[in-house]
């Protein structure tokens, strides 16, 4: 479910009053937008766009990221420094002009970005963010129809610099970027702009979810963008053991829009339905994965190469799909999230294929969390 800037505003100040500092929700955005770019074009030249705001101290992040990954980069300050608003923004400029391996310089003319351009791979725009007002004003509108016309792909932070990320209503210009990478939710305006935006991916940047309903009064559910993977039985297909499903209404109504990929990794890995209860013994999912517990059955009967086969089949899956996501049914000693069903108490950590998911990156959530 997509999101104004407004709602977006408060779900921001509603984390900051929670204590969690818009200086660490500005680390995990730019993280993000580096690990995004990477993955879709590897290391290579980036040339960062970053204006005076918030969305500049977002792209100041992603390029001392994109650094770390191996990419060349030069960041252009759209503004002069005395001009940088934010504490968190000024705070992320230092730390690049610091760094020895970012070229850093203010904006001067337009020629001089026009050869910055021509040597980049890739440009990410950061120039204005959710809060650009009215028209594009110079040299942002400069900027942009240079950006335009250099063909060169570009990342856009947050929301490409032009679009009013509310309505969709283009500023007099706005730029036509390859990706948008968005953080939290998608927002309200991305909807028919697609030749703006280009494929969107939304981030969680560490926002709390339950601040949605007590902040908004309802709900976002999952982050759109990419592929997910989810429990076959929570969207009542009968694969339990016990031939039963446990079809979850809210799963069904989060996974709205998304592209999804219903698993059973039971089933995946050679075991019937329905078929007996099984148990981890000797710890959970990680220790299984590591050789030091097992899963049996209620008869005594081994199943730990079946577990560790579904859970391979599932992790294939996810790599063969780009799968970053995975909403898993709790308790499972597979899929559990957190914690598993013992025979006799409940176990602390991740089922089988929740822990691999979880090895390999991905980020796994039971339904209970969405």
């Amino acid at each position: 479910m997509a999101v104004t800037s407004e709602e977006m505003a408060k779900l921001d100040r509603a984390a900051e009053g929670m204590g969690i500092p818009r200086l660490l929700l500005m680390e995990n955005a730019g993280a993000a937008v580096a690990r995004r770019l990477v993955g879709r074009f590897g290391p290579c030249r980036v040339l960062v766009l970053a204006g005076t705001g918030n969305n500049g101290g977002d792209g100041m992040v992603a390029a001392r990221h994109l650094r770390n990954l191996g990419c060349e980069v030069e960041l252009v300050l759209v503004g002069d420094p005395s001009e940088i608003r934010t504490e968190e923004a000024r705070t992320n400029w230092r730390i690049v002009s610091a760094m020895k391996g970012i070229g850093t310089v203010s904006y001067s003319a337009l020629e001089n970005l026009r050869e910055r351009m021509g040597w980049a791979d890739v440009v990410v725009d950061a120039m204005l963010g959710t809060g650009v007002k009215g028209e594009l004003r110079e040299p942002v509108l400069s900027i942009v129809r240079e950006l335009n016309s250099s063909g060169k792909p570009v990342v856009a932070v947050d929301t490409p610099t032009g679009l009013d990320p509310s309505t969709g209503r283009i500023c007099g210009e706005a730029v036509r970027a390859s990706m948008t990478v968005t953080f939290h939710a998608a927002k309200s305006g991305f909807a028919g702009r697609e030749e703006y935006t280009g494929q969107v991916w939304v981030e969680d940047i560490g926002i709390p979810r339950e601040l949605e309903r007590e902040v908004l009064g309802r709900p976002l559910g999952l982050p759109s963008g990419g592929p997910v993977l989810v429990s076959a039985c929570l969207l009542g297909i009968k694969c339990r053991y016990d031939g039963s499903d446990s079809f979850s209404e809210k799963v069904v109504q989060s996974l709205a829009g998304a592209f999804f990929l219903p698993v059973c990794p039971e089933v995946l890995g050679g075991l019937s339905t329905p078929r007996s209860p099984n148990w981890l013994v000797g710890g959970a999912g990680e220790e299984v994965i590591d050789g030091k517990a097992r899963v049996v059955n209620e008869e005594g009967r081994e199943v730990t190469e079946n577990f560790l086969r579904g859970a391979r089949e599932v992790l294939e899956l996810a790599r063969r799909f780009k799968v970053g996501r995975a909403v898993l049914k709790s308790g499972s000693p597979s899929c559990g999230v957190g914690w598993v069903s013992g025979r006799e108490r409940r176990v602390s950590g991740d089922g089988v294929t929740a822990a691999l998911l979880r090895r390999h990156g991905i980020k796994v959530l039971s339904e209970e969390e969405i």
